[in-house]
């Protein structure tokens, strides 16, 4: 670790603090938590544990978990906002970036329990588990976050740490919640409203409670926005432009009917005996959804039971998200088709290449929807016994998680189109027909400007509306993922007595059985769509197996030492990884402790057999396009392996918390998808021609498809420094009581090698779009003050991420973003009901996400474009 960075954080150990927004247990007690350790013995500032309660969680104002953790200063690059150009499959989802290290590189625990991932991957290949369908948010009693390697409890997956969502099992009474919120700058549009009850009772020794939510949003479309429309400008419209055969050659025509037909000319040239040279562009952006229209049902039950020595859990939780979200009214014709000559909208005179799509602005958006449903149960119970002379509880745990995804996407059918394109268009075209004999129900499709504004069916150049329908096709992806695990161990609080104190001991054993299977459509298996091009179908599934063991040995009265091991074996590899964690009380207020340990993290079965044809954003000279991307997993993948180190400092004083982590990461063979933009400037740079194999070009020389592999990158290696403060409140008599808290996180490096490019990135304070990084700012932070008088309460909050730089426009700066948030609350016991309101603002300032030209105009996996969100919540509780 640098050593300026270290010494520098360690020294502020007393000014700087702990990074949870409601910890209030003392240095000297203990936790015992699943999330950052199993063994007894530990205490809170041994660990760096940040700890959100649900009061915390009302108090920021997000919206749901999935906000809260996205602007939480330690997570960076989460995908949370809606992005049709980098998120193909996904949408509807949220994820958690831990450290910036990768989706697929924080683990996420319900009740310390595994779930399920999506069943679908990121754009870039990475598995990652859903937090939109865990449990209502209603149901949540906190989220821990272990920002440190935990593989040595954990098992792959924990290479950044780990997010363990804790529920409300044991709740008593009644809770009905109601929220309406909504951004105020667009007429109306994105308006959500949220509906959330839990209720629990008990049942002798039995107690049981059950949870609901409901949200519904209605979306935001980028025509309704003054900052998308021209962010994505494609020069494939419609109408089009046509390559035309020249005496000096072939040339890019724009069509006579570009302007009347919607489209935006760009002008490259003099006009010329054949037209004006240039493009037919289509502005795409517009028709892309800020916010998609979407549908949400969570529900969650759990049964506990109390039976002297034995404790019961039985629990169960469903998702259900509905979503649509615009699309380009069709996708390019990326094949470049030649028009005939007879083609009755020709009016070259001549063949020409097509460089257009087949519908545009008059057509309007296209819908993608996508319908996520996960159910997830889970059974443990827990007996104390005596054996050996020792104390002794046992658990086991039997869980089941299942995600199940269909997802739609239109395109234009490559082969109905080419019919069309030559008059043999028609679901009733009979073999043997003349071209546009319509008698035999063969058509012309005319893609030309005029066949948009033609409106009598008796002109050759009008397009029957049911021959437009005849060339669309739509893929219905079904993808379904499980997880069943067994979870068994035995823990002892004294396994033998040193002079400082008990000995604990914790051993355990974990089977899992992991599947994955993705179907499509015939038309896709047979990579017959114009854009997107297909794939095939694929599956697999594969077992594990760990054991694990884990002690506290307290050296001294005022020092710890922390013993971690765990084998896991995958079927094709296995690894076993170690933990040593020491904490040393230096006084009574100030505790230093240090922790090494060694990760991994396994292919996910996505990468190991996939292939996947995703839309990307790619640059292409001076250009931002979309062209397919297909990636193709690998059963030869190695694991990744990690080696962290953290070094803090926790003090506690008075209600005052502080802490400093400062934590280093190396991590070697990590799994990553060839970065498209990276294959495509390698080969461009390389002799300023596109010839790389795994570039497809068409006849005229344009990418039509960038192939890419699931490989192990050689190494990344990443450190920086946590800090925090809070005050529990400083109480100000008749003026109420105070409190404030502080979060910061300063990444220092982030140094990883690209295999495409073969160099070295220093990707720390970059929006790493040109490789397989995320974007990183290097400061992120977050500050809070709450004030509580009585049955009034104000909170206010600023979160600021620093600027960086755009790699994909030239390393253009990327301005850095705060935002204010602001909530005032009134709580009051009436009758019995506890009655709770509160309104407040998010953005109270309505700054702008910084612009990033791209399209959509903003970066999604950092900022947030709604502006300010204005918000009313009441609840009653009896």
């Amino acid at each position: 670790m640098n050593k300026k960075v270290c010494v520098s954080a360690l020294a502020l150990a007393a000014v700087l603090g702990e990074g949870g927004m409601a910890f209030g247990q003392s240095v000297t007690s203990d936790i015992i938590t699943i999330t950052a350790g199993r063994a007894p013995g530990a205490q809170t500032g041994d660990r760096p544990v940040v700890t959100l309660d649900s009061d915390a969680l009302a108090a920021s104002g997000l919206s749901d978990l999935g906000d809260a953790l996205a602007f939480n200063p330690a997570i960076v690059g989460s995908e949370f906002n809606d992005d049709p150009g980098t998120q193909n499959d996904t949408s509807g989802t949220s994820s958690v970036n831990l450290r910036g290290l990768g989706l697929g590189a924080t683990l996420v625990l319900v009740n310390g329990v595994r779930q399920t991932p999506s069943s679908v991957a990121s754009d870039d290949g990475a598995s990652f588990v859903d937090m939109n369908a865990l449990v209502p948010d209603i149901a949540i009693s906190q989220v821990e976050i272990l920002k440190d390697g935990a593989s040595p409890l954990h098992g792959s997956d924990a290479i950044a740490g780990v997010v363990n969502v804790i529920t409300r099992d044991r709740f008593d009474g009644v809770e009905v919640q109601a929220e309406a919120r909504g951004p105020d700058g667009f007429e109306g549009a994105g308006f959500t409203s949220i509906l959330s009850a839990i209720a629990g009772t008990e049942l002798g020794a039995l107690h049981l409670t059950g949870a609901v939510s409901y949200r519904d949003t209605d979306g935001v479309e980028g025509f309704e926005t003054d900052f998308i429309p021209g962010t994505g400008l494609s020069a494939l419209g419609q109408p089009g432009a046509y390559s035309v055969s020249t005496p000096g050659g072939s040339q890019v025509i724009i069509d006579r009917d570009c302007a009347a037909g919607g489209g935006q000319p760009l002008v490259l040239g003099a006009d010329t005996a054949f037209g004006t040279p240039g493009y037919c562009r289509l502005d795409y952006g517009q028709f892309f959804s800020l916010i998609p229209d979407e549908s949400r049902l969570n529900v969650y039950g759990a049964l506990t039971g109390d039976f002297g020595d034995t404790r019961l859990t039985v629990r169960a939780a469903g998702a259900d998200t509905q979503l649509t979200r615009g699309n380009s009214p069709s996708l390019p014709a990326l094949s470049f088709p030649t028009i005939p000559t007879a083609n009755p909208g020709n009016y070259f005179g001549q063949d020409v290449i097509w460089n257009g799509r087949p519908r545009g602005v008059s057509a309007g958006a296209a819908r993608r929807s996508f319908d996520h449903d996960t159910l997830r149960f889970d059974a443990g119970l827990e007996r104390d016994f005596n054996a050996l002379g020792r104390d002794w509880t046992g658990a086991v745990t039997l869980a089941y998680s299942r995600n199940e995804l269909e997802a739609t996407i239109t395109d234009h059918i490559g082969d109905r189109v080419s019919a069309a394109l030559n008059g043999f268009g028609g679901a009733a075209c009979q073999p043997g027909a003349s071209a546009g004999d319509q008698s035999a129900g063969c058509y012309w499709f005319n893609p030309f400007g005029s066949g948009g504004l033609v409106t009598d069916p008796s002109d050759p150049r009008y397009n029957n509306p049911d021959l437009l329908a005849w060339m669309l096709g739509k893929d219905v992806r079904t993808s379904t993922s499980e997880l069943t695990s067994l979870d068994a161990s035995m823990t002892s609080a004294a396994l033998f007595a040193l002079p400082a104190g008990d000995v604990s001991l914790t051993i355990g054993g974990q089977l899992r059985t992991e599947s994955l299977e993705v179907n499509h459509g015939q038309t896709f298996n047979d990579d017959a769509f114009l854009f997107i091009v297909g794939g095939p179908d694929y599956a697999g599934e594969r077992d594990v197996v760990s054991l694990f063991a884990e002690s506290v040995i307290p050296l001294h009265e005022r020092a710890r030492l922390t013993l971690a091991a765990r084998h896991e074996d995958l079927e094709a590899f296995s690894s076993t990884d170690p933990k040593v964690g020491l904490a040393v009380d230096v006084t009574e207020t100030l505790t230093l402790s240090a922790s090494w340990s060694q990760s991994f993290r396994a292919p996910s079965l996505h990468q190991q057999v996939s292939a996947t044809t995703t839309l990307q954003s790619l640059t292409l000279g001076n250009q931002s396009l979309f062209r397919p991307v297909r990636t193709v997993g690998s059963t030869a993948l190695d694991p990744e392996t990690s080696d962290s180190v953290t070094l803090s400092a926790s003090w506690r004083y008075a209600g005052w918390s502080a802490r400093v982590d400062a934590w280093r990461l190396e991590i070697e063979d990590l799994i990553i998808e060839e970065s498209a933009n990276a294959i495509l400037a390698a080969d461009f740079a390389d002799d300023g021609i596109y010839n790389d194999p795994r570039v497809e070009l068409s006849q005229s020389g344009d990418v039509v498809l960038v192939r890419a592999n699931f490989v192990n990158a050689p190494s990344v290696e990443a450190q920086g420094v946590d800090f925090a403060l809070s005050h529990d409140g400083v109480d100000l008599g008749r003026f109420g009581l105070i409190n404030a808290g502080l979060d910061a996180v300063y990444i220092d490096e982030f140094t990883l090698f690209d295999p495409v490019l073969n160099t070295t990135i220093d990707a720390a304070g970059n929006r790493n779009f040109t490789n397989f990084a995320r974007s990183l700012p290097q400061w992120r932070a977050s500050a809070r003050a709450g004030w509580m008088n009585g049955p009034w309460s104000v909170n206010a909050q600023a979160r600021f991420i620093s600027a960086y730089d755009d790699d994909e426009n030239g390393g253009a700066e990327i301005d850095s973003w705060t935002a204010y948030d602001l909530q005032a609350g009134w709580s009051e016991e009436m009758r019995g009901h506890v009655l709770t309101a509160s309104i407040g603002a998010l953005n109270v300032f309505d700054e702008a996400a910084p612009t990033v030209n791209t399209p959509l105009g903003y970066d999604t996996k950092v900022h947030d474009a709604r502006g300010r969100v204005l918000y009313a919540r009441i609840s009653v509780t009896r």
